[in-house]
C-alpha cells in the first residue's frame, strides 16, 4: 500500500481563495459559501454511479443481506449518524463501522486508522459474508483500516463500493461501484476537508432515503414505518394514518388499535376496507410495500369486477 505523501485534489491549494484572510468576515462567509454550492454539483455529477449504489444496496437487504457503512475518523462519524438517522424503529440490516468503536465517535486516537489488520478483524467480529455489501468512505482512499476492511470484503465476494476524492487510490480499485464527487480544492487548505465531506453526507442521505423507498418505509412522500413505543410516536402514528386517508381521528386510533399499531396496515386496512390480519398478509407478501399492496388491492377488485 503507497505511504507517499498526499498531493490529491484536496491538498491542493484553491486559486479562489488566497486571499481569504484579507477579507472581512461577510466576504469571507460568502466565498465560503460559493464554494460549498459546489459540492450539490459534484453530487450530482456521480448520479449514475449513486443510482448504482442505491440498487446495489436495496437488492442486499431484499434478500436479508445487510449494508455495512465504514470510515474512519471523520468519515467513520457520518457513517455511524447516517445508518442511526435510517430508520425509527432501529430494525434494519443498515448499520455503520467506525474505525477504534464507540469511542472514536467523540475522539480520534492515533494508530486506528492506520491498522490495515484491525480492519479485517472488525469484519470478521460481525461475521461479515458474501451476502453483505460494504460502503467505505475515505477522502484519501489511502486509510489502512478501511483497505483492510475493503479487501477483506472484496476477498469474499461481497460487493463493495467506495466513497472518495481519489479514483486511483488503493481502496479504489478494490472497489465495485467508486464514487469521486469532484468537490474541487478546499477553502483553506492542511488540516480538514469540509467540502469532501459535505459530498460524503449528500450521497448518504441520497443513499439512506433512496434505500428507505425501495424498501417500502415511504409511501407518497411520507415515511410510514413509524413504530408506537412512545407517545410522541403513537401521535405521529395517528397524524400519518389520517393524512394518507382522509380519516378522521377516531377511525385511525381505530384501525392502528386493530393493527397491533402497524401504520401501514392500519392505513391500507381503512384505503382497502379489508381487515387488519388480510391486510398484513398482503403486506407481508408484497414486502411490506403499501403502495404495491394497494395495486394488488385494485387488482382484485377489478377481477370481481
Amino acid at each position: 500500500m503507497s505511504i507517499k505523501p498526499m498531493s490529491s485534489v484536496m491538498e491542493r491549494r484553491n486559486a479562489a481563495t488566497m486571499d481569504i484572510d484579507r477579507l472581512s468576515t461577510h466576504d469571507m462567509l460568502a466565498m465560503i459559501n460559493k464554494e460549498d454550492k459546489q459540492v450539490c454539483d459534484a453530487v450530482a455529477s456521480c448520479l449514475p454511479e449513486i443510482t448504482r449504489l442505491v440498487d446495489n444496496a436495496t437488492a442486499t437487504l431484499s434478500r436479508g443481506g445487510r449494508v455495512i457503512l465504514a470510515g474512519a475518523g471523520a468519515s467513520g462519524r457520518t457513517a455511524v449518524i447516517a445508518a442511526g438517522e435510517f430508520a425509527p424503529d432501529n430494525k434494519h440490516a443498515l448499520l455503520a463501522m467506525i474505525a477504534g468503536g464507540a469511542h472514536s465517535m467523540i475522539k480520534t486516537e492515533a494508530g486506528i486508522a492506520s491498522d490495515y489488520d484491525r480492519g479485517v478483524k472488525d469484519l470478521e467480529t460481525i461475521a461479515f459474508s458474501n451476502n453483505d455489501m460494504l460502503i467505505g468512505l475515505s477522502v484519501s482512499g489511502k486509510t489502512p483500516w478501511l483497505w483492510g476492511a475493503l479487501r477483506h470484503a472484496w476477498s469474499l465476494g461481497a460487493r463493495v463500493a467506495l466513497i472518495t476524492q481519489d479514483a486511483s487510490s488503493e481502496a479504489a480499485q478494490l472497489a465495485d461501484i467508486v464514487i469521486v464527487p469532484p468537490t474541487g480544492p478546499e477553502v483553506v487548505a492542511g488540516y480538514n476537508n469540509p467540502k469532501a465531506q459535505l459530498a460524503q453526507k449528500q450521497i448518504l442521505t441520497m443513499l439512506t432515503t433512496g434505500v428507505a423507498i425501495r424498501g417500502g418505509r415511504v409511501y407518497s412522500n411520507l415515511r410510514v414505518d413509524i413504530p408506537s413505543n412512545t407517545t410522541h410516536w403513537q401521535e405521529r402514528q395517528i397524524a400519518l394514518v389520517m393524512e394518507v386517508t382522509g380519516c378522521p381521528r377516531a377511525q385511525a386510533k381505530v384501525a392502528l388499535a386493530n393493527a397491533n399499531n402497524h401504520c401501514r396496515t392500519a392505513i391500507l386496512s381503512i384505503l382497502s376496507g379489508m381487515d387488519a390480519w388480510r391486510s398484513r398478509e398482503l403486506l407481508d407478501d408484497n414486502g411490506g410495500n403499501l403502495r404495491i399492496a394497494l395495486s394488488q388491492v385494485s387488482s382484485l377488485k377489478l377481477d370481481k369486477v
